[in-house]
């Protein structure tokens, strides 16, 4: 493995030594590197001393000093995106139905994927020499999926060898590392769940999320699971919260789901710190909360609205925030009524929730839409407006709520 010079500007200094696109980077500073982030570690050198394959399998070094970085002009290939080998007995995607958009059937297991968006990955698939790499590069922090710290459990819950090995080799060269737990009734929780807990602790893991285990209607033929209820997430909450205060460690963030099951407040937002697992959909409704606390006994403008999930509906109704009777739930029929969350709600549901809907302005928060303002069902918001007669107003912040309040 190594890393590719896709291309090559005009003024690059790497033209005086006749490197071209296609050319290879073997080393930089005597190291492997495979990826971008290699390079931009080294970059934080006094100098670059590289290795490069030219066409007719020659070696050029060049070395460039820390004044030149800027005269490189070069982008570079990475390889192809790892995949995921796991027959996970919870996967979501295995779940999916036809018609989401293309991404969402990628199951992608991939450490850059992991640096950049912070996707979540298990490592199973990871060769001894990219450990190295990331390693070699400090390259943190990861975000991985957790489960259990028993081989055995692994073994189950992944489908196939899948060792704590990796893992804790990483944690023991400090690699920063977010971890989360989808939890399963009857599977990962109890005392299993205490161990991965002890596992979190002593290897100084910098966040732990607990989600609990999504289910689809379309799960025939797939591992049936034991569903949670208000009492189960109830006890849940006292025994993690109660292990965090025996144990001094308070690393573990349980989803906001957990919390609205059990129809109880969520934590208060020092629980949270910087909030490291948002992007888990961890501490959002507290998010929320701190982001509309001056506004929040305001009334909706005439003829606006809020689409969200069934389960948040449900909290801001116990909350009295804003006019409930012009807060809509989306039913979801497209995945199954399991399936409460805001961020997976489709274009067609919001379509036919819109059709008992009077007011004309809807307002919707942005996990419903991708990053190219695309729904889990390839609708887009102006497809959306035109099949239901409503104009709709995206927020990606909470606060922005403001605006259209009285």
């Amino acid at each position: 493995m190594s890393l590719l010079i896709n291309s090559i500007n005009k003024k690059s200094i790497f033209r005086k030594f006749n490197i071209k696109k296609g050319n290879v980077i073997l080393t930089i500073n005597k190291r492997n590197v495979y990826d971008f982030f290699g390079v931009m570690y080294e970059m934080e050198k006094d100098e670059m001393a590289f290795v490069i394959k030219t066409d007719n399998s020659s070696k050029i070094n060049i070395i460039v000093k820390r004044d030149n970085y800027k005269n490189i002009l070069c982008e570079f290939e990475d390889q192809e995106m790892l995949r995921c080998r796991n027959k996970c007995i919870f996967c979501f995607i295995d779940q999916n139905p036809r018609s989401l958009r293309k991404e969402l059937y990628i199951k992608d297991d991939d450490y850059r994927e992991s640096l950049k968006y912070g996707n979540f990955i298990t490592l199973s698939n990871m060769p001894k020499t990219l450990l190295y790499n990331i390693v070699e590069h400090k390259l943190s922090p990861l975000y991985v999926s957790l489960h259990s710290v028993e081989d055995d459990l692994r073994k189950k819950i992944f489908g196939r060898e899948n060792t704590i090995k990796k893992i804790q080799y990483l944690l023991n060269e400090k690699i920063k590392m977010h971890c989360q737990i989808v939890l399963m009734k009857g599977i990962n929780d109890g005392k299993h769940l205490m161990k991965t807990f002890r596992f979190a602790k002593e290897n100084r893991v910098y966040s732990l999320g607990i989600v609990p285990v999504g289910i689809t209607k379309f799960r025939q033929k797939l591992y049936t699971f034991e569903e949670f209820n208000k009492e189960y997430a109830k006890g849940l909450i006292d025994s993690v919260e109660e292990w965090k205060r025996k144990n001094s460690y308070f690393k573990i963030y349980l989803a906001d789901e957990f919390f609205l099951m059990a129809e109880l407040p969520v934590p208060a937002k020092q629980y949270y710190g910087k909030y490291p697992q948002i992007e888990n959909g961890i501490g959002m409704v507290r998010l929320f909360e701190e982001e509309v606390k001056n506004f929040r006994g305001r009334e909706l403008k005439k003829d606006f609205a809020i689409l969200t999930g069934r389960l948040f509906r449900e909290y801001l109704l116990r909350t009295n925030c804003f006019n409930g009777e012009r807060i809509y739930p989306v039913s979801n029929s497209f995945l199954g009524r399991k399936i409460t969350v805001t961020g997976l709600i489709s274009g067609k549901d919001i379509i036919l929730c819109l059709k008992k809907v009077r007011e004309s302005d809807i307002i919707i928060y942005r996990t419903v839409f991708n990053y190219d303002k695309i729904t889990l069902d390839n609708y887009t918001k102006k497809d959306i407006e035109r099949m239901s007669g409503k104009r709709i107003r995206v927020i990606d912040k909470f606060k922005e709520i403001q605006e259209y309040l009285e």
